[in-house]
This record gives structure tokens, sequence and C-alpha cells, in this order.
């Protein structure tokens, strides 16, 4: 008997995204699809344990990452791949890789199962004020031969036509991976360099030839504030 696909929703975390962190709760339990193949993990990073305590509360599985020193965006990546992991080690078909401040509508996951890629994500903007703009980098040859990355503000080049598009990157904040895929995936960072995870995820798949699409018509909410807001600390 076909039984759907088992979906793992996950994400790091940390207590820095509460302010709406129960509403993304419920945005989930909107989803519709079927509840008891949906799981929801959460790789926290914040200053202290007790973030837990509500993830356990709220019947979440999670994990403690805690930074030990370390600058955020290496433990960013090691919260990735643990969510990673988890999701090989307990045979979910799929990770819905959804961060805790972006709020897809109720049908997101039968919209991206149904590209059929091995890295479907939903479309969300980033940035605040003047400069916000669609999370979409498109990577092309320019006039000199080298690949160009760029950013999609608006609708500028009619990229944002409500259909599947082929990018360099749309982020993770709603990437649906594969089984398959997840087993190509190792997150890293790199102590010379502010980019995160997300960049050397999207240079890597780029170079495994993975490809990453972005269906422009799953629009969704993004509550983002600024980092800055939080006095994280980027060394």
């Amino acid at each position: 008997m076909y039984s759907l696909p088992k979906i793992l929703i996950a994400a790091p975390q940390s207590d820095a995204k509460n302010y709406c962190f129960l509403d993304w709760v419920l945005n989930i339990s909107s989803f519709s699809y079927p509840k008891d193949r949906i799981e929801i993990f959460l790789a926290d990073n914040s200053e202290s344990i007790t973030n837990i305590q509500l993830l356990d509360r709220l019947g979440i599985s999670s994990v403690y990452i805690p930074k030990n020193g370390r600058g955020i965006v290496e433990t960013m990546a090691e919260c990735h791949q643990a969510c990673v992991d988890y999701a090989l080690e307990n045979d979910f078909d799929y990770m819905l890789h959804l961060e805790t401040d972006v709020f897809p509508k109720h049908d997101i996951i039968e919209n991206l199962m149904t590209m059929d890629k091995p890295i479907a994500c939903g479309l969300y903007q980033i940035l605040d004020g003047a400069y916000r703009e669609p999370m979409i980098r498109i990577r092309e040859k320019d006039n000199q031969g080298y690949v160009a990355a760029y950013g999609i503000l608006n609708n500028h080049g009619g990229y944002i036509t409500g259909k599947p598009l082929k990018v360099f990157s749309a982020g993770l904040g709603c990437a649906l991976i594969s089984r398959e895929t997840l087993h190509s995936i190792k997150f890293r960072s790199e102590k010379r360099s502010e980019q995160h995870p997300d960049t050397w995820f999207a240079n890597d798949m780029w170079n495994k030839d993975i490809p990453i699409y972005v269906h422009t018509g799953a629009i969704c909410r993004h509550e983002n504030k600024s980092w800055g807001t939080f006095n994280i600390n980027y060394k």
C-alpha cells in the first residue's frame, strides 16, 4: 500500500526568534499535508538551554547546540547539518528547511513536491524598507566570461512569473530537499569569511550540478528582524 512521503520540517532556532515562534508553529498546524507524515525538528542555538524547555512543552524534537565561544556563522553551519543528519537517521523522504520566521501558505509542501526537483524553494523577501527584495540569486556569465551572481529586485527582468525558476540560490528560508540530495550535503563555514552556510550550500550545489529551483508563485511571508537587534556576534 502506497503511503505519502515522510516530511521533516527542520531549521536552526534561537530564542532571538521567539517574537514569532508560536505563530510559526501554528502556521505549520494549518498545513494541508497529513499531520501523521510530518515531524518538526529544531537545532537550538540560544544563549541558554532554557529555550529547549519551551520546545519540549510543545512536543517538538530538538537538539541544543551552544556557541561555546564560536561565532554565529560556524554555529549555524552545525545547526543546519544537525537537521540534515536527523532527517537521514530517521528515514525521512524530504526535509523542508523552514526558518522559524518564514510563513508559507498551507499547501506549500504539495506545491513544492509537485515540482519534482532535488531542491525546490518557496519565495520570500529579505532585508528591510527600501532595500527589501526577493531572495533570488541568478548566476550567469557576464560579457567577460566570468560567472556572476546577483539579486533580483522586485520583478526586474521578468523573473517572477508565478512559475518555477532555476536559480543559483533562493536561500534556505523555505526549501524542500529530497532525501537523495541530503546525502550530498555537508554544511560548512569558512573561518576567514563572513559568508553564511546557505551561501556555501548554494556554491556546493552549483559545483555538484545539483539544481536549485524556486517556485515564484509559492510566496512566503518573512517576519524578519534585523540581526543587530539581538547584538549577535559575527566573529
